[in-house]
């Protein structure tokens, strides 16, 4: 039987433009194609240099966030023929987000002067969304020219749609488990994953270079968050929360609901906007569809719980008592959170409320970073701000601490595990956590653009 291979095309060993080549033989599935989010132009993009027009015989799209489907219109354009496999509603997220992806690129090209930008179109984004079939977690389908490959879903708790994929050809079996969180979130269930019969593993990494606190609890979390909300708002401040449009903010206001209903939070509307509006209304339409906690929840239809901007692009009205929830997760440039930022922080009685991931890079970084009186940029297009608010971090992470992942490798006890998506230290650290817990298995970390063969 003819040889299985592995290929990172990714440009490092990073967490950014995730996407993989898969071979059975002459079968070739390309699995995610990811636009790095710290990059611009061409260096955002995988390295699909190596192929052909044409070559590619189907695509798995794990899930929507754009470090994983940012370059598949891109791909796409030289794959015509090429099918792209993808749950429902992943489907609709990814949709939204890449044309929104356009919006951005477009702005970029007019206040940057950027001409390579937009990489792709409106146009573009729709007949690429085209060639996309949804199928169902727990559902065989074949894959490929023949029938002698299937892939299975199964659901990854990372995100609304998002899935591990396995691969199945004659007694071989791959699974990639995509980003993953093995525990309930507080609307996305833990994940589903197969507990045996996996003879390569393709792991996540993201947070291996992040030990988990002893006594960790979601919940506790929860209630530490409506602590610092009570106490801000009791002193007459108001409090911001920067997220990711899609994901964080629905968790998010998903828990913050909750902790008003167990009489932690005071009921009071939370403010959101911009695209924050558009993914919570796709993550409404799923609220009968998919495997969920909150079933049937619809957020922009809960009474009480949300305020929304009368029109697009509206800045909403600050002073006390209020609680704005966000986007961007990273207070980025040109986007609502840093907008209301630059009029918010330099007030000593609000609260800026970190729940998800700060690139070092980032303006909320830099917030993050910053001590009370010392001024930050924002945006490099308007003075540094004084920051005499509070910051507090608090950790809701969509992504499964490494002690849980080495802990799947050791259940599954693979015959060769790869490991993807996460910076060196921190697929350093889980390559020897591995090698030391699980001996049995071969733990690769490949290099970009190098084939490993693994069947």
């Amino acid at each position: 039987m003819s040889t299985i291979q592995f290929q990172s095309l990714a440009r490092d060993v990073e967490i950014g433009a995730n996407s993989y080549l898969l071979s059975f033989g002459d079968t070739r599935v390309l699995v995610d194609a990811g636009m790095h989010p710290k990059k611009e132009g061409g260096e955002a993009l995988p390295d699909f240099g190596g192929i052909d027009f044409g070559s590619l015989d189907a695509a798995v799209l794990s899930h929507a966030h754009l470090d994983h489907s940012g370059a598949m219109p891109i791909i796409q354009r030289s794959q015509p023929e090429m099918p792209v496999f993808t749950s429902e509603a992943t489907a609709a997220l990814a949709d939204a987000l890449l044309h929104n992806s356009v919006n951005v690129m477009t702005s970029k090209r007019e206040e940057l002067g950027r001409t390579d930008y937009p990489l792709f179109s409106h146009r573009e984004v729709g007949r690429a969304a085209r060639a996309w079939a949804a199928r169902k977690p727990g559902r065989p389908f074949p894959i490929g020219p023949g029938d002698d490959l299937e892939c299975t879903f199964y659901e990854a708790g990372h995100v609304l749609g998002a899935t591990g994929a396995k691969f199945e050809r004659g007694a071989r079996t791959v699974f990639y488990t995509g980003d993953v969180h093995f525990e309930d979130q507080t609307i996305v269930r833990g994940a589903d994953f197969p507990e045996g019969g996996v003879d390569v593993l393709i792991v996540e990494c993201t947070r291996g270079d992040s030990p988990r606190p002893p006594g960790y609890s979601r919940w506790a979390e929860g209630e530490r968050l409506a602590a610092a909300i009570e106490g801000c708002l009791s002193a007459g401040g108001s409090v911001m929360i920067p997220l990711f449009a899609m994901g964080k903010t629905q968790e998010t206001l998903t828990l913050l609901y909750e902790l008003q209903r167990a009489r932690r939070l005071r009921p009071l509307p939370f403010h959101i906007g911009g695209l924050s509006v558009k993914m919570t209304g796709i993550y409404d339409r799923f609220a009968d569809r998919v495997r969920r906690n909150h079933r049937g929840m619809r957020l922009l239809r809960t009474d009480g719980l949300l305020a929304t901007p009368g029109r697009r692009g509206e800045m909403p009205e600050l002073g006390g008592g209020k609680v704005f929830a966000l986007s961007s997760g990273m207070m980025s440039e040109r986007t609502m959170s840093n907008r209301v930022a630059r009029r918010f922080i330099h007030n000593p009685k609000n609260l800026v409320a970190v729940v998800g991931y700060a690139d070092p890079a980032s303006p909320l970084a830099r917030v993050l970073g910053s001590a009370r009186g010392e001024e930050v940029e924002l945006d490099a297009r308007h003075d540094p701000v004084r920051r005499d608010c509070s910051v507090e971090r608090f950790d809701f992470s969509g992504h499964a601490p490494r002690e849980q992942l080495v802990d799947y490798v050791e259940k599954l006890k693979p015959e060769i595990t790869i490991l993807v998506h996460g910076d060196r230290p921190a697929v350093e650290w889980m390559a020897g956590e591995i090698a030391a817990q699980v001996p049995e298995t071969e733990v690769v970390i490949p290099e970009p653009g190098v084939p490993v063969e693994i069947g």
